[in-house]
């Protein structure tokens, strides 16, 4: 179905937090099952960050939707673009 992780931040952002891996299968998408895996690994009042592929819409949005915004910081590693969001409290 889906998986979470999470654990301490591995780079410079200064939330305690970080989501490494949160994934579902399409068949889940729009059912509530990310936010669940969100919340079940990361407190939702807790500040975090997180590393999200660009472009993936339907990610950001999710993450936006509990709190998370773009700080600025881009990566590319294999040749695939990320941007962190952080979540303050």
């Amino acid at each position: 179905m889906s998986s979470p992780l999470s654990g301490p931040s591995l780079d410079e952002a200064d939330e305690a937090r970080q989501l490494h891996l949160l994934y579902a299968y399409a068949a889940f998408h729009g059912s509530g099952v990310g936010t669940a895996l969100l919340n079940a690994v990361i407190d939702r009042s807790a500040p975090a960050a997180l590393w999200v592929a660009d472009p993936n819409p339907r990610a950001q949005a999710c993450y936006q939707k509990h709190g998370f915004v773009t700080d600025g910081a881009v990566r590319t590693e294999d040749n695939l673009r990320s941007v962190r969001m952080v979540r303050a409290t």
